[in-house]
C-alpha cells in the first residue's frame, strides 16, 4: 500500500496499517470526497448555465433525473435527489416556463402528474450531458484502462457505502 497524501499539506501518511494510520487515511478520504462534491458542484452550476443563465445547479441535477428516469412524480423526484417536494416543484415550474419539462397526465389521482423532458429539454440536456463526457474523458485521457476499471470499482464501492448512511453525519 503506498503512502497517501494528506490533503492538509502535512505530507505523506504513514502506510502502516495501524488504527492511528487507518483513520489518518480515512480523513484524507472524506476530505477527497468533500473536495469532489465541490467540484461536483462547480461543474453543474457551469452545465446548468450553458443551458439557461438563470438556472440553478438543482434544476439541472432535475433534467437528469428526469432524463434517466423518463416520466416520474416530483415526490419520486425528491426522493432520488434528497429534495423537499416544494423545492422540486420550485425548480419544474421554472423548468416548465423554460419549455424544458411538462407535466402529464395523472398517474393514479389528480396530484400526481408526472414531469417528463420536453422534445426542447431532452435536446438541451443530451447537449450538455455529451459535453460534460467528451470533457471528462478529456481528463482521464491519459490514465491505463486498468486504473479507469479500478477507479469504477473503487467509486461504486464508496458510493453503495457512502449511502449506506444517507442520513448524513450526526451532529
Amino acid at each position: 500500500m503506498e503512502a497517501l497524501q494528506d490533503s492538509a499539506g502535512g505530507g505523506p501518511l504513514p502506510a502502516d496499517p495501524g488504527e492511528g494510520a487507518r483513520h489518518a487515511a480515512l480523513d484524507v478520504v472524506e476530505d477527497t470526497a468533500a473536495s469532489m462534491c465541490r467540484s461536483e458542484q462547480r461543474v453543474c452550476w457551469a452545465l446548468a448555465r450553458g443551458i439557461d443563465p438563470a438556472m440553478e445547479p438543482a434544476a439541472y441535477s432535475l433534467l437528469c433525473a428526469v432524463r434517466l428516469a423518463g416520466s416520474c412524480r416530483v415526490t419520486d423526484l425528491a426522493a432520488t435527489l434528497g429534495m423537499s417536494a416544494s423545492a422540486v416543484s420550485g425548480h419544474v415550474a421554472a423548468l416548465r416556463r423554460l419549455g424544458l419539462v411538462e407535466r402529464g397526465a395523472p398517474l393514479d389521482d389528480e396530484r400526481s402528474h408526472p414531469v417528463r423532458l420536453t422534445p426542447e429539454g431532452l435536446r438541451r440536456i443530451d447537449e450538455a450531458r455529451a459535453d460534460r463526457r467528451r470533457h471528462f474523458r478529456r481528463q482521464l485521457e491519459g490514465w491505463r484502462r486498468t486504473d479507469v476499471v479500478d477507479l469504477v470499482g473503487l467509486l461504486a464501492r464508496f458510493n453503495a457505502a457512502y449511502l449506506g448512511g444517507a442520513d448524513g453525519p450526526s451532529t
